[in-house]
């Protein structure tokens, strides 16, 4: 009895133990779980954007149990293995079966597999024979014993075979049915349920009638299991067999290539697309070009930012990714191009909290000369004077560079700080240029460099995949800076806008700049709200410029249409931040009233830094009544004067109103018998230049070699005198030049005012 028992618990025992033995020599293959996969780059939601194949050419797309549709589960297990949830890998009824009718037919025409074993099988695919039986048999056993069933269910939904390259339930579902396969209907699923038993002989898009046939005997089969009823059933088989393939979502591919060639390994990679704000973008950007291709204007690109969060919701990089003939792959939104005046606004936010400027202070706006680098504005004017706030919304080029120069080159490290990573030489081969567009940037940078802006002087990198961890947050710029500069740039009335948009009042709420680089090869429009920041580049990839081609009349348009498009109107305006106060300032100076100011103006200003002088434009003097001549404190003792209040400007805006014959008010001549040396500022040269040695060429006649001595000072200022080494050379307004024939060697040069007020420089004249 008791050696009955041992035969027993060995025939019991001796199985598990061959088992276990032979797991240890041949291991499950986890490996084989997860072939190459095809990378899917999905939207912040999960939709897909794009796919690639995998790099054994093959379509499969890694998806979840729970991403697929319920009622093709149970199709599948009625179909497949209705006992699945309840054998252990391997339905011995099943095989007994399956083997007699083998047996009768002479022939393999049933296998009895259940869905653990083809699994087994499409992991290690193996002629069909008996022997291949016994293996599928074992892995099964070990799939049972290393996975739950939901797990391997998901498996077989993963590998199954669907004709041609296709495997798996959702590279099928989207390459016949062109939806993912949690939207399948009752007959794409009855189909998707045939295909694994003989994709090649079942293969829709080539063989449609086999494909019918399949689909009509599964819609049977779950009729009789209770799945379905009859005018379900009927339904189904009217549905039509797709006869090709559909077209994959092809949504962003520039950003897809980016993605997928940095996250090789990603089956699934869920970018920080909005599939909405993506889509919109790419329709306005193909309306707006459309009417820009006849002046030979061929291509654009645009991105949105989300400002809270620094996600990319949006970036179309071209036109069309399939034009070839205008570069359409090329990625416009990372290619390097030339800002033009796009880079404004930052120095003027970099001046403000340097309390170099405020919003209504006078900048000048006169020809200017570092060491041979002459800026111009756009139209080759200039005004003389003019408000911060209007040089920046007029965007004049000759009060940026004079700021850039004050700061000493703060702005390449700001743009550096700010995450423009083109900037790849050094700052002193940029130089004052830069502020002008003398350097390349890209639309996505840039963009996300104005969303400082959006955050009140706070940058964030930006993100493009949904699920990246938050990044951290560096100050840039004040909050008060960002403020006054985003209601700079937020003002109705834009100047550098076509005349038929100047006054519009159905413009969105939006602080943007525009700009256009030298040759008109880059149009610029870049924007935002409390919500986004948009920016737009439009031009051709081929550098080739068109005059029509500007930031205001071919870029801008298209950023309002997306702001519009992508804006909640019940956001709420940037609220004004605590460094931020409202003052009376001198209406024509932007300076704090003085006694003399007469009229002020409402300005904004950073409290603690914004400049505090007072205005010394408006000045008060004392002017005889009987000679009219001025009179200091030393001179007016027993005369009959009264007071008159005078607009003395500054000497290098004096002297250019008084050249280009602009209004400008007679100042009083002081008395002549008075023997006192006024005070105020003595004159400014401008030529010579400060250090700057000159070279007499040999053979051509000192005639064409003269020097030009040019000077500026305020419009008290009637004459001015030249001395060179202590001898006159010349009397003459402030409004003339005199050329100078130079003597080799080194030399003095004096300029003296009227009023005994004298600068002096050196000069040197080599052969």
């Amino acid at each position: 009895m008791n050696k009955r028992k041992y035969w027993i618990a060995g025939l019991i025992l001796l199985p598990g133990i061959a088992f276990v033995v032979l797991t240890l020599i041949f291991p499950l293959p986890e490996e084989k779980f997860a072939p190459p996969a095809s990378v899917m780059v999905l939207d912040k939601s999960g939709r897909l954007l794009c796919a690639f194949t995998s790099k054994d050419g093959k379509w499969r797309m890694q998806v979840k149990l729970k991403q697929v549709s319920p009622f093709l589960k149970k199709a599948v297990l009625a179909y497949e293995d209705k006992w699945f949830y309840w054998h252990p890998g391997v339905n011995p009824v099943s095989l007994l079966r399956a083997a007699l009718i083998n047996y009768r037919a002479s022939q393999v025409v049933c296998g009895g597999s259940t869905i653990t074993m083809q699994v087994a099988r499409m992991m290690e695919p193996r002629p069909r024979t008996y022997k291949a039986k016994l293996v599928e048999i074992f892995r099964s056993l070990q799939l049972e014993l290393t996975l739950s069933k939901d797990e391997i269910l998901e498996l077989y939904l993963n590998l199954a075979p669907y004709g041609g390259n296709i495997e798996g339930v959702a590279a099928a579902s989207w390459l016949y049915f062109g939806k993912d396969p949690c939207s399948l209907s009752v007959g794409e699923a009855a189909l998707l349920c045939a295909l694994p038993k003989s994709p090649t002989r079942l293969r829709p898009d080539q063989r449609p009638k086999e494909a019918k046939e399949a689909q009509a005997k599964v819609l049977g089969r779950l009729k009789e299991c209770g799945l379905l009823t009859e005018a379900k059933q009927k339904e189904a088989i009217g549905s039509k067999i797709p006869e090709r393939r559909q077209s994959l979502p092809f949504v962003a591919p520039h950003l897809s290539s980016v993605l997928a060639a940095k996250y090789p390994e990603r089956p699934g990679i869920k970018s920080a697309i909005d599939f909405s704000i993506q889509s919109l973008c790419r329709g306005f950007l193909k309306e707006h070009l459309s009417s820009l291709k006849e002046a030979g204007i061929t291509n654009g690109a645009c991105v949105v930012i989300e400002n809270k969060t620094g996600a990319v919701r949006a970036l179309v990089g071209s036109y069309d990714f399939f034009d070839k003939k205008h570069s359409g792959q090329v990625n416009g939104a990372i290619s390097p191009r030339s800002p033009g005046s796009a880079l404004k606004p930052f120095i003027y936010a970099l001046a403000l909290d340097k309390g170099l400027i405020s919003p209504e202070g006078l900048l000048a706006d006169v020809p200017v000369d570092y060491s041979g680098y002459s800026p111009k504005n756009y139209d080759d004017k200039y005004r003389g004077a003019v408000e911060a706030s209007e040089a920046l919304r007029l965007s004049l080029n000759v009060p940026a560079v004079n700021l850039s120069a004050e700061l000493k080159g703060g702005l390449f490290d700001f743009l550096k700080d700010g995450g423009i990573t083109t900037l790849e030489r050094k700052e002193a081969d940029y130089g004052l240029p830069l502020i002008l567009g003398g350097c390349e940037v890209n639309l996505l940078e840039l963009t996300n460099l104005y969303a400082t802006l959006a955050r009140m002087g706070s940058f964030k990198p930006y993100c493009l995949l949904e699920d990246d961890p938050p990044k951290k947050e560096e100050r840039l710029l004040s909050k008060g800076a960002s403020f006054i500069i985003t209601r700079m740039l937020s003002e109705v009335r834009r100047p550098d806008l076509p005349a038929c948009w100047e006054f519009s009042l159905n413009l969105p709420k939006v602080a943007y700049k525009t700009g256009t680089s030298y040759g008109h090869r880059d149009a610029w429009s870049i924007g935002y709200n409390p919500q986004y920041t948009v920016g737009v580049w439009v031009g051709n990839f081929n550098g080739q410029g068109v005059p029509e081609l500007s930031g205001a009349t071919s870029a801008a348009g298209l950023l309002f249409d997306i702001i519009n498009g992508i804006s909640s109107s019940s956001v709420d305006w940037f609220a004004m931040p605590e460094d931020v106060g409202e003052r009376e300032v001198c209406a024509l100076s932007g300076m704090l009233p003085g006694p003399a100011c007469q009229e002020t103006k409402e300005e904004m200003f950073i409290l603690g830094i914004s400049p505090n002088k007072r205005c010394d434009i408006h000045q008060e003097i004392i002017v005889d009544d009987n000679t009219n001549f001025r009179l200091c404190p030393h001179c007016r003792q027993e005369k009959e004067y009264h007071q008159e209040v005078i607009v003395k400007w500054p000497a290098k805006i004096a002297t250019w109103r008084q050249k280009n014959g602009y209004p400008i008010e007679e100042i009083p001549a002081h008395l002549p018998s008075c023997p006192t040396i006024l005070a105020g500022k003595k004159p400014v040269i401008h030529s010579p230049s400060e250090n700057c040695t000159y070279y007499l060429q040999e053979g051509l006649h000192k005639e064409y070699q003269k020097i030009l001595l040019e000077a500026s000072v305020s419009n008290e200022v009637k004459k001015i005198y030249w001395f060179v080494d202590g001898d006159l050379i010349s009397t003459c307004s402030p409004c003339e030049g005199v050329f100078y024939s130079p003597a080799l060697g080194k030399h003095r040069l004096v300029c003296l005012d009227d009023a005994g007020r004298s600068s002096e420089m050196s000069l040197i004249v080599h052969p």
